[in-house]
């Protein structure tokens, strides 16, 4: 399994999370940017003062882009606390990362697909590692990536 980071103009973004996912023929992901949403606050956590703290979340300001796949093959979300369960030597380049060849497509896909109806198939997976949710992809190709306005009001 090789993963390979997912250049997008998101790349250089650490703080993703899912505002919308939508699948059927097609499946869009819109991706928005968490920032701080409220005054900075001193915090306790386990009994540890933590000053300077700020809540986060998709704000006016978050940018927004939406990921579109026209052939999704398969779909999984888990809270970033269930991971998927990799071998203890995977490791991923990026949170937003793909490769051709992974366990999962081999399970999803044992052999070759053959069919002139569909054309030329190059299965990908996907991984987006976002700030609560993991998102996995399985998909012919690349998405359409655009950044769309923020119509959060």
């Amino acid at each position: 399994m090789a993963f390979e980071p997912f250049e997008a103009p998101f790349s250089h973004v650490k703080g993703l999370g899912c505002r919308d996912l939508l699948w059927g023929e097609r499946l869009v992901l819109d991706l928005f940017e968490y920032l701080q949403s409220g005054p900075a606050e001193e915090v306790k956590v386990a009994g540890e003062t933590i000053p300077d703290a700020y809540p986060i979340g998709l704000t006016k300001s978050s940018r927004i882009w939406r990921l579109t796949f026209e052939r999704p093959f398969a779909l999984r979300v888990r809270d970033q606390l269930l991971r998927f369960h990799q071998s203890k030597n995977a490791h991923l380049p990026s949170p937003y990362c793909f490769a051709e060849k992974s366990d999962w497509l081999s399970e999803l896909i044992s052999e070759p697909i053959v069919d002139p109806s569909l054309g030329d198939l190059t299965p990908t997976h996907y991984i987006f590692a976002l700030w609560d949710d993991y998102v996995e992809i399985v998909a012919n190709g690349s998405p359409i990536i655009e950044e769309i306005e923020n119509d959060l009001v």
